[in-house]
Formats: C-alpha cells, structure tokens, sequence
C-alpha cells in the first residue's frame, strides 16, 4: 500500500491499534471468543444439524452420480457415494452436536 502524503507510519499503526482494540470490544459485546458461533434458538440449532446432514448427502451423491457417468456403471458409484455421503454427514451431525452442546454448557457456566 503506498504512502501518501498525509500518511505516516505512525498514523497507520495508531489505526492498526484502533481496529484490534473495537475487535476485541466487539467480540467481548458478542460473547464469542472465534470460531463458528452456535445458533441462539432452537429453530438455529435444527437448521443447522439439517445442513449438515444434507451437505453430506447431496456431496455424495453428486460424485458417484459423476463417476457413473464418467465409468458406466450405473448404479453402483451412485450407491457407494451416495452410503459414504450418509456416513460423513452423520459424522457431522454427530460433531456439530457435540460442538453446540460443549458451547451451551460454557454459556451456562461462564
């Protein structure tokens, strides 16, 4: 980034200064410390579960659909992914749960 003339050193840092500090009081008013930040209401938390598991399906399911195309197999690609996109989004309901369900209890003792 060029300096112009009213720029200085200084002048950046100050304002490199500024910005972390309304981070930090802005992360403080939010009450998250980083990351992903866990739904607020019930409707939240099934949205989210529910993309988890269909992200995981529908990936799935488009690779072996590719690869049937791709090999001729019908359907044995689609049937494979389609299981092995099951399992992994299962997985990740299962990991997000235990993610919310650690956040929640943090909330509650902190």
């Amino acid at each position: 980034m060029p300096m112009t003339e009213g720029d200085s050193p200084s002048k950046r840092k100050s304002f490199a200064e500024r910005l972390q500090a309304l981070r930090s009081e802005v992360k403080q008013a939010d009450g998250r410390v980083g990351g992903r930040g866990t739904p607020q209401t019930p409707a939240g938390w099934v949205f989210r579960l529910s993309v988890e598991l269909v992200a995981g399906l529908v990936v799935g399911g488009v690779i072996g659909w590719g690869l049937d195309r791709w090999l001729g197999t019908n359907p044995l690609m689609l049937i494979v992914f389609f299981l092995l996109g099951a399992g992994a989004g299962i997985y990740n309901v299962i990991r997000t749960a235990m993610e919310m369900n650690r956040a929640a209890q943090d909330g509650e003792d902190g």
